[in-house]
């Protein structure tokens, strides 16, 4: 997942659930250094189904 649509995705959970970008963060399970990154370079491959899993569940629980 590109950057920017990974940027998108993260502020519409945000404001879905009206939660914090930190809140999602720590659900996520990552620290705050590793999204920064993933804002700037991308979604990795190999972890966008597990981020993808937990934003769904994110979103489903509110």
């Amino acid at each position: 997942m590109n950057a920017q649509h990974f940027k998108e995705l993260i502020n519409t959970v945000c404001k879905t659930v009206n939660l914090p970008k930190y809140k999602i963060v720590d659900l996520i399970g990552v620290d705050h250094v590793t999204v920064n990154k993933w804002e700037r370079e991308g979604l990795p491959v190999r972890i966008k189904p597990y981020v993808m899993s937990v934003l769904r569940k994110v979103i489903f629980e509110k």
